[in-house]
């Protein structure tokens, strides 16, 4: 049986555009986000801009985002933003690193951060229903799918 990845979830930088912007300019992740096209840079700057912001934690849309490191080497981003309803969870693999267990080890880091930062165990996370395997990874760890909205599915872990 394979090791689960090592993986290490420090703050994002600014210097982490360029990963970041290889990971939204390739069809193969953000198909699964957004309307599942590709951003273009102004919509990568916009996004970065807006997690660097640092707003206050208990605003409504404050966001921290979070590089996945291995081995000090990028492997993905783990995102975190406050909603009404709880914080909202997502997460961005590398395709060099797909199908080696990173996406659950960040799920992982991000369910032992998250809350701490936010102090709330209230996360939540959308899924597009075509999205088997990141279905799959959220019930393993204890999600729970509770309905659909604008065409995803809504996990939550109370």
């Amino acid at each position: 049986m394979p090791s689960t990845p090592s993986i290490t979830l420090r703050p994002f930088h600014e210097a982490d555009t360029e990963f970041f912007a290889g990971m939204a300019t390739d069809e193969r992740v953000t198909r699964f986000i957004g309307d599942g096209q590709p951003w273009n840079q102004q919509t990568i700057q916009a996004r970065v801009h807006a997690a660097l912001q640092q707003d206050p934690l208990n605003d409504v849309g404050a966001s921290r985002w979070f590089l996945a490191t291995e081995a000090n080497e990028p492997v993905g981003i783990v995102v975190s933003t406050r909603k009404e309803s709880g914080v909202e969870i997502g997460y961005w693999v590398s395709p060099d690193h797909w199908g080696r267990g990173i996406a659950g080890a960040m799920v992982d880091g991000a369910l032992a951060t998250i809350p701490e930062v936010y102090g709330t165990r209230k996360l939540i996370a959308r899924v597009d229903p075509a999205n088997a395997a990141s279905a799959k990874l959220l019930t393993r760890r204890g999600f729970k799918l509770e309905t659909g909205h604008e065409g995803l599915d809504n996990y939550t872990l109370a």
